[in-house]
């Protein structure tokens, strides 16, 4: 069986990232971890968050992703996104396990994979245009770290 440590957010929910989940489930046994690094409100970028809207007929994506105002809001909308992931990964009959993990996803990713051994990592991150974690190399760092392929998928919100 192939196990699969899924990093995300804000893209969570992306079209991008389920498509290659459900290549994983088609390929074969698998299960998912997946962790959603606590990211502070600070950190939410305007333009992502849904402060102008990136693409044309998008308007339903700026009010799911509104900014939020306070870290808690923050953590709450991370919460409800992996609860939404998690109930449709187990509706499929997939393993399935996740948390919310340090609002560092390097440090978050770590505390994870102490615990558990991964064959792959998937990681969703927004647009170049707005990512801090391209910007920070983050697939590369965690490719080294771990010793384990990284899938960088780049959603196009």
């Amino acid at each position: 069986m192939r196990r699969y440590l899924v990093v995300a957010n804000q893209t969570l929910q992306a079209a991008e990232l389920r498509e290659v989940l459900r290549e994983r489930i088609s390929a074969g046994p698998c299960s998912f971890f997946v962790i959603v690094p606590d990211t502070k409100a600070a950190q939410y970028d305007a333009v992502a968050a849904g402060g102008t809207l990136p693409q044309p007929g998008m308007w339903w994506w700026a009010t799911y992703y509104a900014r939020p105002a306070t870290d808690e809001e923050a953590t709450a909308q991370a919460r409800q996104r992996l609860s939404s992931m998690l109930a449709g990964l187990a509706s499929l009959g997939v393993p399935v396990e996740g948390d919310l993990g340090a609002s560092d996803p390097l440090e978050a990713m770590e505390k994870v994979c102490a615990a558990r051994q991964f064959d792959e990592i998937i990681m969703a991150t927004l647009p170049r245009y707005v990512s801090r974690w391209l910007g920070a190399d983050l697939p590369h760092q965690a490719q080294r770290r771990f010793g384990l392929p990284v899938t960088t998928i780049i959603t196009s919100y």
